[in-house]
């Protein structure tokens, strides 16, 4: 004797009757190859310059870009923001069984960092964020290699 299985669907509806409230305006991401336009967008809204990868916003009034802030966005393919390589007697240690190379990039921002080793393979590292603008790459063997930073 086979058991039966019996399935049964409920479709819910919503029945709305009356609109709410109009819920606030979202931002907008805004491009073009220039610097933006004082009359485009409105307050709040971000803007992407192509041509120089520099990232503009929040839009701090509906009448011009004064005072938002710019950054500079990491270019895409194999540029990036600033790159060094480093030799195997720039590093220093061993001190706890580690090394370490310090990298001064005067980029004014903490960087994403990706580091390959001499032979082009990308290796982990430990990267300490000493201020804005220094980091310290810290490895467990020492190696020659270039850091990427945007």
């Amino acid at each position: 004797m086979s058991e039966k299985v019996i399935v049964t669907e409920n479709i819910n509806k919503v029945i709305v009757k009356t609109p709410g409230p109009q819920g606030p305006r979202g931002r907008t991401i805004l491009n073009g190859n220039s610097s933006p336009a004082n009359n485009l967008g409105l307050e709040g809204d971000f803007y992407v310059n192509n041509t120089t990868s520099e990232f503009y916003g929040p839009k701090l009034s509906d009448t011009t870009w004064v005072d938002a802030n710019v950054i500079m966005l990491a270019a895409s393919g194999s540029q990036f923001a600033y790159s060094t390589s480093w030799e195997l007697a720039q590093i220093q240690g061993p001190v706890n069984n580690e090394y370490h190379v310090d990298i001064d990039h005067n980029l004014g921002f903490y960087p994403n960092v990706t580091t390959k080793d001499s032979t082009g393979d990308v290796v982990q590292t430990g990267i300490e964020y000493i201020n804005i603008n220094k980091i310290m790459l810290t490895m467990a063997q020492p190696f020659s290699g270039t850091a990427y930073l945007s």
